[in-house]
């Protein structure tokens, strides 16, 4: 007994200490607020932003200077020194097609940012229930602890009056004792549950979480079909590989533009000295040559392996798609069977817990009236035990199924 209340005082003053309520929503939003694994990748979306910049830029310019060692001799007079610069610049379009490389490549990772958020928040929501399960089941214990109490009092008071068994007493402590070592070991499990959504939600280590009174089960309207049209029009991983097959067919779009004819302009201008020998009509009258230069791609074998390779990642991606597609609408199946088998078993337990109820009641009327029928009471006592954690445990499992499957439907 002294161990039991040590614990329960330690569990009071964690629980009083260092924890607080809260809410799933609030939970969801310090996910979105803290999570360091989505503020990397959205430091990692807007660095690919930024690449629009880095593939619309145009070549440097060049620029020469050159000196004659053996200076030419023209009517004008000698060249002393040579200046020319040009600049090119890519066939129309084609930093348009760069840019639109980036943006289908930003999109998809957008998409990867949304898909992890998700599963994070199902991830959390599954703790989160697990955590209601184990209050509600500490709770059933505690009220199955009291009963044990009270009939233990009972028995204590028929060995007094001589009508009753010690045995019977024994037996009775030995399920208080194992009840309250069932207990104890709630606590560990409910840490890990605390260590589950602390590492996702980035709070402290030490935080302690009371969730909420859990609500009903919600009722599933499933629609495999209606499910199918919002999985292609909103999974975040289906729209990420949409955009992949996007950001491949902009690269060839590109490829053909990087390989189609580059223009360019310049300009070469001569430093010419007067001559000395004689002065002809515009001695020495610089020269100054404008160009217009054109890039004949001649060359095209990398851009046809280049092509290739974008229709083949495009098929890939096609494929991966199909079966990512087909691997969700498989899991929502299980799910929906798992959420209605939870039902199932919540409406026999829920069936059982009442006519064993009433079992329990004339047994404990007749034990407490004659002191008879001590190892039925037991029995029947455990079984309402299972009864009501059964049904506690299969609303768990709903809500996790539940949870499951908003996390493909619900957008």
């Amino acid at each position: 007994m002294m161990g039991r209340k040590i614990w329960i005082v330690g569990a009071l003053c964690m629980l009083f200490g260092s924890g607080y309520s809260q809410s799933l929503d609030d939970l969801l939003k310090t996910v979105v607020e803290n999570n360091v694994e989505l503020k990397a990748l959205q430091l990692e979306y807007e660095a690919q932003l930024l690449k629009v910049d880095q593939v619309t830029q145009l070549p440097n310019p060049q620029l020469g200077v050159g000196v004659p060692v053996l200076r030419p001799e023209t009517r004008l007079g000698p060249q002393v020194m040579m200046v020319n610069a040009s600049q090119m610049f890519p066939w129309f379009g084609t930093f348009k097609a760069k840019k639109d490389v980036v943006i289908s490549m930003s999109k998809a990772k957008y998409e990867s940012i949304s898909a992890i958020r998700l599963s994070l928040f199902t991830k959390v929501k599954v703790a989160y229930y697990q955590l209601q399960f184990l209050e509600q089941k500490e709770v059933t214990l505690g009220k199955i602890l009291k009963q044990f109490e009270g009939l233990k009092s009972i028995s204590l008071g028929k060995v007094e009056s001589g009508s009753g068994s010690s045995a019977n007493v024994l037996r009775i402590q030995l399920k208080i004792d194992e009840l309250d070592q069932v207990i104890r070991k709630l606590l560990p499990e409910k840490e890990k549950l605390y260590a589950a959504i602390n590492s996702i939600t980035q709070q402290p280590w030490e935080t302690v979480i009371t969730p909420q009174e859990p609500e009903a089960v919600a009722v599933l309207e499933f629609n495999l079909e209606e499910y199918l049209a919002k999985i292609k029009a909103h999974e975040p991983l289906m729209l990420k590989f949409d955009q992949q097959i996007q950001a491949s067919q902009d690269r060839q779009l590109a490829n053909k533009k990087m390989n189609s004819l580059m223009f360019g302009i310049g300009l070469n201008y001569t430093l010419v000295n007067e001559r000395t020998d004689m002065n002809p009509e515009f001695n020495g009258r610089d020269i100054l040559v404008p160009k217009l230069m054109l890039s004949i791609p001649l060359y095209r074998k990398s851009y046809k392996a280049r092509n290739a390779e974008e229709v083949l990642n495009q098929e890939a991606l096609l494929l991966r798609k199909e079966s990512i597609e087909t691997r969700i609408i498989s899991q929502l199946i299980q799910f929906k069977a798992g959420y209605d088998n939870a039902l199932l078993d919540i409406e026999l337990n829920q069936h059982q817990m009442e006519t064993t109820s009433s079992i329990y009641e004339m047994l404990l009327s007749n034990y407490s009236a004659n002191g008879s029928g001590f190892d039925g009471l037991l029995q029947v006592q455990n079984q309402l035990l299972q009864y009501q954690l059964g049904i506690f445990k299969s609303e768990m499992m709903a809500r996790i199924a539940k949870a499951n499957i908003d996390r493909y439907t619900d957008y």
